[in-house]
């Protein structure tokens, strides 16, 4: 008779300091991604009760010895899934955030220098991102919002590197061009 190796499974501590650690950048990628703050919180929770069941189970990532990049990958994952499934069952994709964490400075560079100019300025960005199909907004969103590399975003979407580094390209050119056609002064301010 084999004797049973009890599984390295992580403390709840362990657990609480995950559940800390990314609440809140979930929150935010869930939130640019189906637009409406209870929704995204209701996602926040199906995302840590999946992975509190995965933890009692001993799943990979989510062991004592489980590595801190594949834990975060594991969570935007479900994440991913999960709100592309509520958006398939909605059929409707839109954007809504004005929240400063929502945006990275690195997103079209235009000078903001009034609150109403900041609210002009996030309602074009807005805009622009309705442009987007949501596998797309996803790739800029773990891209450029949460810093995933290709490679992490190949792996939280389902996809392969290739087809990642393209469709992040395309998504960032499609933006672009929605933005200047939003905001077409801008571009002959900045020469693009």
């Amino acid at each position: 008779m084999r004797e049973m190796i009890a599984p390295r499974t992580l403390s709840s501590d362990a657990f609480t300091e995950i559940l800390e650690r990314y609440r809140w950048p979930l929150y935010i990628f869930l939130r640019n991604l189906v637009a409406e703050d209870e929704n995204a919180r209701d996602l926040v929770q199906d995302v840590f009760c999946d992975s509190w069941r995965a933890a009692l189970k001993a799943r990979p990532p989510f062991l004592r010895d489980g590595a801190d990049d594949e834990v975060r990958r594991w969570l935007f994952h479900t994440a991913y899934c999960r709100a592309a499934s509520m958006l398939r069952r909605r059929r409707l994709v839109r954007w809504e955030s004005l929240d400063a964490d929502s945006f990275n400075s690195t997103w079209p560079a235009v000078a903001v220098t009034s609150i109403e100019d900041q609210v002009i300025e996030a309602e074009v960005v807005r805009v622009a991102l309705n442009t987007l199909t949501p596998d797309d907004a996803a790739c800029l969103l773990l891209s450029i919002v949460h810093a995933f590399t290709v490679a992490e975003i190949a792996q939280v979407i389902g996809i392969s590197f290739e087809a990642a580094k393209k469709r992040l390209t395309r998504a960032k050119q499609r933006l672009r061009a929605a933005y200047f056609a939003q905001n077409p002064s801008v571009q002959e301010r900045t020469g693009r």
